[in-house]
């Protein structure tokens, strides 16, 4: 399966699928927005996708170093859609101190975005950026 030119994972697949309608949309925005960021990084074919936790997850090719971006949605996250990294990273501190006024954050590992409406693509995508060059600077 295919989804915003990026192929899916069956297993990846079957996660998405169990997703409300509604928040399956935002999270599928969310997953392109990561696979475009990974391509404007490091190229094509350049971030793998696989299941943590029983959630779709996002990481560089290992030659690339960074971190893993994890996505998910449940009934306690209300209108908000959580992207995570690891809580031992300083992604979330970094991007608190740049973004705190655009973005919402919560402890050292989940940035949440609206399930609905606009949202900061670019302060997103940068987050993405940063976890996924993490370590590497």
């Amino acid at each position: 399966m295919e989804v915003g030119g990026f192929s899916l994972p069956e297993s990846v697949a079957s996660v998405f699928a169990a997703y409300p309608e509604d928040k399956r949309a935002r999270l599928l925005e969310l997953r392109s927005l990561i696979f475009d960021c990974a391509q404007r990084l490091f190229g094509p074919s350049s971030v793998t996708e696989s299941l943590k936790w029983g959630e779709p997850a996002y990481r560089p090719l290992s030659k690339h170093g960074g971190t893993t971006v994890r996505l998910h949605w449940k009934p306690k996250f209300g209108d908000r859609i959580g992207l995570f990294v690891h809580c031992q990273t300083t992604v979330i501190a970094d991007m608190r101190a740049l973004y705190g006024d655009v973005l919402s954050f919560e402890g050292n590992r989940c940035l949440w975005v609206p399930a609905e409406g606009d949202y900061p693509r670019d302060a997103v995508a940068h987050f993405v950026a940063e976890a996924f060059r993490y370590g590497k600077r």
